[in-house]
């Protein structure tokens, strides 16, 4: 293998796949990454057999060929690169590879390419194009919902499904629940299909789908295996596939407040500004805000006895009775953080019910986080 290529988008495209790459991989060769060299342009792939990220940039390829390099070292090494172009040759007899870009010149040894795991070929079924910022949000805004508790594997993954024209994300982790619609540009007609996605697939796509200082990535197209068993994400210059997880997901829907005893509107900014501080003081006081609605505002308060306490108050609209409840501070800011809009409601329907957090003018996001019960 001889080639040459920009430093700058190999390190980018590197630093992408190899976050597929486990820590605690159980093959060494699972810590590689697999590089071919052919047809003018590079191929990177790096998966833990669950998670599979895959990448192709351009390049001059005097000899085309393939290899597997330590995924950690090779990053670093490339990161710290100036920009410019970066020359490849193998040694396929030693399986090292040296890397030349301006001053800099390294050997890295790695394992051939023909140890690398077979990755299952997924034959086609449905395919779903979506609008890649669309789905980005409502990506972030259900990820953060789902459970990273292995021993619940459903709940850690997102509840997708798409009905005709409308895709609806589901993901709870049993102390919240996230549900996001949104509209999909381009499907086949009566196409009705549910599967449950890992939430840190989703997260590494949303990645890709938000590059820093761009606008997204592309088109994005969702095709799931004929066999049900794996999901692809292609998107330009790279396709995140991933194992579906099996189970049915709980029944979600009851978990929605139907009715509301009292509904709370304020700026979301501020609300998230006030909770960011009152949340300070609850860290060693199992992280409970307190909410009281009083006429024309909000009081936030939370107290440790080691600590101290913090009281905060916010203007607010306050419809029908007066409220007092607590909340897990780190689930409350989760959502206030991701919310698009200026400005949010509260909807409870008294201290030990769960509440709906909905961003105002938007019916596309509901946020339901479960009451603690401590003294109000």
């Amino acid at each position: 293998m001889r080639c040459s290529l920009s430093a700058h988008q190999f390190a980018a495209g590197l630093g992408a796949v190899t976050r597929a790459v486990s820590p605690r991989a159980t093959l060494p060769i699972l810590s590689n990454v697999l590089i071919e060299a052919r047809d003018g342009a590079v191929h990177l792939l790096a998966t833990n057999l669950d998670l599979t990220i895959r990448h192709h940039l351009p390049a001059k390829i005097d000899e085309p060929g393939s290899i597997t390099l330590p995924a950690k070292i090779l990053s670093e090494f490339v990161a710290a690169l100036p920009d410019g172009t970066m020359e490849w040759e193998l040694d396929a007899s030693s399986q090292t590879v040296a890397l030349r870009s301006g001053p800099y010149t390294a050997h890295i040894r790695g394992i051939d390419a023909a140890e690398f795991p077979q990755l299952p070929v997924l034959q086609g079924g449905s395919r779903v194009v979506l609008d890649p910022i669309a789905f980005a949000t409502a990506t972030e805004q259900t990820v953060v919902a789902a459970s990273v508790d292995e021993g619940r594997p459903l709940y850690t993954g997102v509840l997708t499904e798409v009905a005709d024209s409308v895709l609806t994300m589901v993901a709870t982790d049993g102390h919240r629940l996230a549900i996001r619609q949104m509209g999909v540009p381009e499907t086949e007609a009566g196409t009705r299909t549910s599967f449950i996605v890992p939430a840190r697939a989703l997260a590494e796509l949303g990645r890709l789908l938000r590059p820093q200082g761009g606008d997204g990535a592309g088109p994005l197209s969702l095709k799931l295996a004929q066999n049900g068993t794996h999901i692809t994400f292609e998107l330009s210059g790279y396709e995140v596939s991933t194992r579906l997880l099996e189970g049915t997901y709980p029944n979600y829907s009851k978990v929605v407040p139907e009715t509301a005893q009292t509904t709370i509107r304020t700026n979301t900014k501020e609300f998230l500004r006030t909770a960011r501080v009152v949340a300070l003081f609850a860290r060693d006081a199992a992280n409970v805000v307190k909410i009281r609605s009083e006429p024309g505002m909000l009081t936030l308060s939370a107290n440790t006895n080691e600590v101290g306490d913090n009281v905060a108050t916010l203007p607010a609209t306050i419809e029908g009775e007066q409220l007092a409840i607590a909340f897990n501070a780190r689930y409350l800011l989760d959502v206030l953080q991701i919310l698009q809009t200026e400005e949010v409601e509260l909807v409870c329907n008294g201290s030990l019910a769960p509440g709906l957090i909905r961003p105002v003018g938007d019916d596309s996001y509901r946020y339901v986080i479960m009451p603690v019960r401590v003294a109000l």
